[in-house]
């Protein structure tokens, strides 16, 4: 077995063994553990409200922070047809839907109903 780059051929032999690696999940607990402390600190300073007053003296900064959280990536399905292959009461259908969301009567995927005040 050859060595590391820029090594001895035989340096692998001098390295330590792998050991089992790190054990499934626990890469997340420190992650967890922040996330739990930055939510608490934001309990303690006042919550939403807080978070509102300083939003309205801060409105660039705030959706600054608001546009990283947003997805960057919208995953959706496209249902091409030729309307040529659809009958009359298929595209009247259609048109009547086209501002209320998918031609089967579902809420576009990604859409989010009601709002946090």
């Amino acid at each position: 077995m050859a060595g590391p780059k820029g090594c001895r051929p035989d340096a692998a032999k001098y390295l330590p063994a792998k050991g089992p690696g790190r054990p499934k999940g626990g890469h997340d607990k420190l992650s967890r553990l922040i996330k739990d402390n930055i939510i608490a600190v934001f309990d303690k300073i006042g919550g939403t409200g807080a978070m509102a007053t300083w939003a309205r003296k801060n409105r660039t900064e705030f959706y600054k922070l608001y546009a990283r959280l947003v997805p960057t990536q919208v995953i959706a399905t496209v249902d091409l047809r030729d309307a040529s292959e659809l009958s009359d009461d298929d595209l009247l259908q259609i048109i009547g839907t086209a501002g209320r969301g998918r031609a089967d009567g579902e809420a576009p995927s990604g859409e989010v109903s009601g709002s946090v005040h």
